[in-house]
């Protein structure tokens, strides 16, 4: 029985918390936050959990076997090399860390001490998008492949938009549809970037848009604001069809278990469903592949070496995005 503790106890931590808590093979036994109004929110909800009010406290108390790292962006850095450190395996939010170079350290302190570093990209966990990444893969779509997503709306606010702690919504939203593109296009190449300030009291990019390249011809085109309203797009266009996220034209079958669906267009215009199931939800098989990593039982599908690749995609942007510029991408 794996003994798992929590670092950082707000709303993502208590949501992976909650996640291992359901799974076989771990106990729940340890949370750590500096403020006490979450180490009591989160007895409330975990009463036979033992709280600590840092991460030196929960990784030297000889507790845990592992940890989840859940602290505002800019702060997993610390707290996850402190884990490491003390030869702790960690699950860590995405995005890895604030910058490239946090995480080439952290991934040298990983292989220094032999300890498994995953980051929560969930949705190489997601029979959702892996459903319709399997289409991809099989080449319905043809190639190359044009992935589009474009959003606006109000963002989370707080640490999530300044640009030091989180660096906005092309660091930690559209962290999860770059490192996506990795793991089905490969490596990222290049990118190409335009930003605009909506918000002027956001210290990071509130609202940017741009390409990422790869190596094969594929790319990824995101359009994201968190300070504007606005419509959306997601789909991802070949040159035999296209796939849309809902059920298209097609009406939604009745099930007895609650599914999502995505929609295959082809050529000639005919519609084919792409089914998979809502439950257990992608957190719940995330917590079941890092427990096993701990077991040693697999090799780690969502490594600190991969997801180090979306970080830099993600920083080039950033970069990028002011003067409107197209960038290499580089994470050597």
């Amino acid at each position: 029985m794996i003994r798992v503790g929590s670092i950082g106890l707000g709303g993502m931590g208590s949501h992976q918390a909650r996640a291992f808590d359901g799974v076989d093979g771990c106990k729940l036994v340890a949370g750590a936050d500096p403020s006490p109004e979450m180490r009591e929110r989160f007895a409330g909800n975990f009463p036979d959990t033992q709280l600590f009010d840092s991460t030196e406290a929960i990784v030297n108390s000889g507790k845990v076997d592992a940890v989840v790292v859940a602290v505002p962006t800019g702060l997993h850095y610390a707290a996850v090399s402190t884990a490491l450190a003390a030869g702790i395996p960690v699950l860590v939010e995405k995005p890895m860390a604030r910058t490239v170079e946090e995480c080439k350290r952290l991934n040298e302190e990983a292989d220094r001490r032999n300890t498994v570093l995953m980051v929560a990209h969930c949705r190489r966990f997601d029979p959702y998008w892996k459903s319709w990444g399997a289409y991809v893969a099989s080449g319905k779509l043809g190639a190359p492949i044009l992935w589009r997503n474009a959003m606006a709306g109000f963002g989370p606010g707080r640490w999530y938009m300044d640009h030091e702690m989180g660096g906005g919504p092309l660091m930690d939203g559209a962290v999860h549809n770059y490192d996506f593109a990795n793991f089905l296009f490969g490596d990222p190449e290049s990118v190409l970037s335009s930003s605009v300030n909506l918000d002027p009291e956001s210290t990071a990019l509130d609202t940017c848009s741009a390409i990422v390249r790869y190596r094969n011809g594929n790319q990824l085109l995101m359009s994201w604001s968190w300070a504007a309203r606005g419509n959306g797009l997601h789909d991802i266009i070949g040159p035999k069809g296209f796939i849309q996220f809902g059920t298209g034209d097609l009406p939604e079958p009745e099930d007895d278990m609650p599914h999502q669906y995505c929609c295959y267009t082809d050529r000639e215009g005919e519609q084919t469903l792409i089914k998979s199931k809502s439950e257990p939800d992608m957190y719940a098989y995330q917590a079941e592949h890092f427990l096993s990593c701990v077991r040693g039982d697999v090799t780690c599908l969502s490594p600190g070496t991969e997801a180090i690749k979306a970080i830099a995609v993600a920083d080039t942007i950033l970069q990028a995005g002011p003067g409107g510029e197209s960038r290499e991408v580089s994470w050597t």
